[in-house]
């Protein structure tokens, strides 16, 4: 069984639709009367009678692999519930029925709710522990819970790091600053340990730091020790935004801190570290990967936010254009071939993977991707991550992976000729495969691939579909006024009014839900290179990158610039925005 089995309620949610257990219109009310109660997905889809619970627990137990439980004939077991805490068991809704800190077998209401990982970490069982879970229904869930920790019972037992508080961030630096005693102007002599870390006032501010991010839908966090201190930046929308910076003389505790919390040697300074924190933000468990490097005044933190529930997976809403959707769902629903998505880093090319693998997502085929590293867990996906140290690199876990029988697979880069071979290999053999290279442009890929050394034939046969891409700045919809495109607008991206064909355009002047930035949130445009036989024909040949590209927009494909401009010329964003995807691209 895997280690972790957490699947997202909107996962489950379409699954249930699919099996024709529910209808769509039954999960959305079923998600509004959970919201509004406190419920989950499946106690609103029992409490409003959709489904009945015997039928779910069959479901959940064959989704998930497992087996079913009837506690109305099973007694809690006392001394396995006190491994487990109440405060645990209730918020992952699980019933400890026997075993020891070795072995511990658990009744639960939905697999899909829990985090094997996690529940270890919270009940402090060793990594290496083996839990077996049987899927129960509801009501007896809700039973037994109250049979084994009646209301009176303390609730105690270690708890999952937990940001709560919202502070405005001139009252969060008054407090820290009237917190903290600075005895030394001397950064260097500033203590750095687990006790300094682990201080009230410093667990305060880290708290807040990442409550922050999340509350304005940061990517990253980046920590930047100078010699006066830590400058705080958030990476929104794809820009850096500095924050208010604590008190120096925490730098090195708040740095210390953070690395307690990814499990890093916080005495080892002159070494890169990487690692992983789990922490739950109002209700919403987030990981942050955590990246640490020596720098001149002291380690440079960046810590990229990895929010499941904030994953858009839903290809209609990433930007897609009408006719470029048809063309990628045209594409995807091939049993076989290679579709490549490029782009530079940060382009959104993981995104779009993980929703067209959720688009096609099917119990009845098998998927396998490889990654480096797995960002978003997707229950019912084999997931692979890449690891150099044992020498696990893209071409070894793909010649291997494709030894597991997948349908469909997808590898996170092709990076050298090796992975690129086999991955033209299985896409000639039956195997529906995604990659990503980096190029500036969907016609520049081909030249890549046979630049790399894979024989045009090859190319011209296995590559179904190449996807360019880039992100744009969404203009904000609370600020933005409308206006007449200048001259000087016209200029700058080479197009007349006429071209512009009556289209709706905004500026914006920034407003306090943007960040006085002008924009909130980003949207896809997406240059598709279909390999119809003409395009195949100049693959063979060896046509080179213009004319290839000639051919294609002669077929019907928009060039990333005319899309930026129709993203433009619809009202969604500014000329800014299409100058600055412009420039890139060129």
């Amino acid at each position: 069984m895997k280690g972790s089995l957490a699947m997202d309620p909107h996962r489950l949610g379409q699954t249930l639709v699919a099996e024709g257990l529910i209808t769509d219109e039954q999960l959305e009310m079923a998600f509004h009367e959970g919201k509004g109660n406190g419920l989950t997905l499946l106690q609103g889809l029992v409490k409003l009678k959709f489904i009945e619970e015997l039928p779910l627990v069959n479901f959940l137990a064959h989704q998930f692999g497992l087996e079913t439980i009837d506690l109305s004939h099973t007694t809690p077991n006392g001394q396995a519930g006190q491994l487990v805490p109440a405060e645990i068991a209730k918020r992952f809704r699980l019933v400890p029925l026997q075993g020891d800190r070795q072995t511990l077998k658990l009744a639960v209401e939905n697999p899909g709710d829990v985090d094997q990982q996690e529940l270890k970490r919270a009940v402090r069982l060793p990594a290496n522990a083996t839990l077996e879970l049987l899927v129960a229904p509801i009501s007896q869930i809700s039973e037994a819970l109250n049979a084994l920790y009646p209301a009176e019972t303390p609730i105690a037992g270690p708890k999952q790091p937990e940001v709560t508080e919202t502070l405005d961030p001139a009252s969060l630096i008054e407090q820290m600053s009237s917190n903290v005693e600075v005895a030394s102007t001397d950064l260097e002599a500033e203590e750095y340990s687990v006790e300094a870390a682990n201080e009230a006032p410093v667990k305060r501010i880290c708290n807040y730091i990442i409550h922050e991010a999340v509350k304005r839908g940061a990517s990253d966090i980046h920590l930047n020790p100078t010699a006066k201190g830590l400058v705080v930046r958030y990476r929104i929308d794809g820009t850096l935004q500095i924050t208010p910076s604590p008190p120096p003389a925490l730098r090195r505790s708040i740095i210390a801190r953070y690395k307690v919390m990814a499990n890093m040697d916080i005495t080892e300074r002159r070494k890169p570290q990487d690692g992983r924190i789990k922490i739950k933000v109002h209700e919403k468990t987030i990981d942050l990967r955590v990246s640490v490097i020596p720098q001149m005044d002291g380690e440079n933190v960046v810590m990229r936010i990895l929010d499941q529930s904030s994953l858009q997976l839903d290809l209609k809403k990433l930007g897609f254009e009408e006719e470029e959707l048809r063309i990628y769902h045209e594409a995807i629903s091939s049993p076989y071939g290679l579709i490549l998505h490029t782009g530079p880093t940060g382009s959104g090319k993981t995104t779009t993977l993980y929703s067209a693998l959720n688009a096609l997502y099917d119990p009845k085929r098998s998927f396998v991707t490889l990654e480096d590293p797995v960002e978003y867990e997707m229950p019912g996906i084999t997931q692979v991550q890449m690891d150099s140290e044992v020498g696990l690199d893209f071409a070894t876990a793909l010649r291997s992976a494709l030894r597991q029988d997948p349908n469909i697979m997808m590898v996170g880069e092709i990076r050298d000729m090796e992975t690129a071979k086999i991955a033209i290999q299985a896409a000639l053999t039956g195997h529906l495969l995604f990659s990503t290279l980096h190029t500036n442009d969907a016609p520049s890929t081909i030249a890549r691939l046979i630049d790399i050394g894979i024989e045009p034939g090859y190319v011209g046969t296995a590559v179904w579909l190449i996807v360019a891409q880039r992100l744009m700045k969404r203009i904000c919809l609370h600020c933005r006024t409308p206006y007449i495109p200048t001259e000087d607008d016209l200029k700058k991206l080479e197009v007349t009014a006429k071209e512009l064909n009556d289209g709706t355009f905004f500026k914006s002047t920034g407003c306090p839900r943007c960040d006085m930035t002008g924009y909130k949130g980003r949207l896809g445009i997406y240059e598709m290179l279909r390999n119809t036989p003409e395009i195949q024909e100049l693959i063979y040949n060896r046509a080179d990158t213009s004319t290839i590209r000639n051919a294609a927009e002669a077929q019907g494909m928009r060039s990333l610039r005319n899309l930026a401009l129709e993203k433009w010329r619809t009202g969604q964003t500014t000329v800014q925005e299409v100058q600055r995807v412009t420039m890139e691209n060129d």
